[in-house]
This record gives C-alpha cells, sequence and structure tokens, in this order.
C-alpha cells in the first residue's frame, strides 16, 4: 500500500477543513458545544483524532474536529476552540497512528540519504474507524440539549 492511500483520510480532512477555517465571521454556520468520549478495548483512547463530517448539502465544508485527552475526552472545535460542530447528522472519523521510521532529516541536509526506506505508518485503530465510507460511526449534534457522544470501540 502506497504511503498516499495511507494519508488519505488525513488528506481529506486537510481539504474539508480549508472551506470552513476560510468563512469570515458572517458566513459561519452556526455551531453548539460537543464533546466525544472515546475507548478502545475497554480504556480511555488518548491521543486520538476526532473528526465530524456533517451531512448536509451547506455544510458539508465546515468539519469540526478535536483530540483525545488521557480520559479519551475530547471537545470539538469548528472555527474556533471549543465551539462545537454545526447543527445536524455527521459522520464520524477516528484516527490514531504515528509515523515509524524514516528519516528525521531535510532533504538539504549532509545527513540525508535518498536510499533510506521510507516512514511506514503505526495504526493504533483499526483503519476502518478512519475512513468516511467504512466507519459506521455517526452522530446527530442538535440545537438544543447535551452533545454528548461516547463511543465504546471493541474491534
Amino acid at each position: 500500500m502506497t504511503v498516499f492511500f495511507r494519508l488519505m483520510p488525513v488528506l481529506l480532512l486537510v481539504a474539508l477543513t480549508i472551506g470552513c477555517s476560510n468563512a469570515g465571521p458572517t458566513n459561519r454556520k452556526p455551531t453548539k458545544k460537543v464533546t466525544v468520549i472515546v475507548s478502545y478495548k475497554g480504556a480511555p483512547l488518548e491521543g486520538a483524532t476526532v473528526t465530524f463530517l456533517p451531512q448536509g448539502a451547506d455544510v458539508k465544508e465546515c468539519v469540526a474536529y478535536g483530540k483525545t485527552d488521557a480520559q479519551g475526552k475530547a471537545k470539538m472545535k469548528t472555527y474556533v476552540e471549543g465551539d462545537g460542530a454545526v447543527v445536524g447528522t455527521h459522520k464520524i472519523l477516528l484516527d490514531k497512528s504515528e509515523s515509524v521510521g524514516g528519516q528525521k532529516v531535510d532533504v538539504d541536509s549532509p545527513q540525508y540519504d535518498p536510499n533510506a526506506p521510507p516512514a511506514t505508518v503505526k495504526y493504533h485503530l483499526p483503519q476502518k474507524y478512519g475512513n468516511p465510507a467504512t466507519s459506521g460511526l455517526t452522530a446527530e449534534v442538535k440545537e438544543s440539549g447535551p452533545n454528548e457522544f461516547t463511543f465504546d470501540l471493541k474491534d
């Protein structure tokens, strides 16, 4: 599998985030505070990226994201820290991965070796959770009431 396909969920997130992050104050969709708790195999999942992909035609570019803490808890952000997510149905993506190996030097460095093996990606969650077509996770952000979602992943 090429590095491109491994990084596709990240590239998708970046592409979708650009549209919403560039929206001026008058173009912003209303958001509601959202808290997410993620556990994996019964334990809180620290350091996971949580992404909310809105499903409405007029909000597709307004992606919300957060990072889980030691208790597996994340506060979502669309425009500014802690503002939450836009109201409506969202597909949920969860990813916890890291780059392993590879060179840690710039290509202009004298230590750069063009023949060195590339970095690989180590996944701490099944990859299906990081793909919108296979995550199987959804959430409905409501106009009123608490928007707290718990995802207890078993596989």
